[in-house]
């Protein structure tokens, strides 16, 4: 018989396993540990736990969403601070463009756009501290 001490999310339990063989079938006791002698607490048998499949929540990647006006909002990643800003109102883009650079945690991130079109609207200036989800450029078609 080994005996275990387990803190599960802070509770704390003693834990009797018995080694057998492959042949016969293995006993095991639980008790919680309060401050009684181990001879004294009251064991309670171990309940069978049954694996939970999680689904993942599906996490759209893309920065880009679709805006209000037909147009398409270019949305922050990440919260950080605005280095530069490499388009203005009027300009044509292509995919791919750089169309700011976003830092954040002392990393430079290029912004791209995914799509192309004119710029309808800039949001952010240098300088600017933006948070995650937040619309930076519209751009339209």
């Amino acid at each position: 018989m080994r005996r275990f001490r387990v803190r599960v999310n802070g509770k704390e339990y003693d834990v009797e396993i018995e080694e057998v063989s492959s042949q016969t079938q293995v006993q095991q006791t639980v008790s919680e540990a309060p401050e009684t002698p181990v001879a004294a607490r009251k064991t309670e048998p171990v309940k069978k736990v049954e694996e939970v499949k999680r689904s993942e929540p599906e996490v759209d990647e893309r920065p880009s969403q679709s805006g209000d006006n037909g147009g398409t909002n270019v949305v922050s990643p990440m919260s950080g601070t605005i280095l530069e800003v490499f388009v203005s109102v009027g300009d044509s883009v292509s995919v791919g463009q750089k169309l700011l650079i976003l830092e954040a945690m002392k990393m430079e991130n290029s912004i791209l756009a995914e799509s192309s079109g004119m710029v309808q609207q800039v949001k952010v200036r240098k300088g600017d501290n933006i948070d995650a989800g937040e619309t930076m450029i519209v751009l339209g078609s």
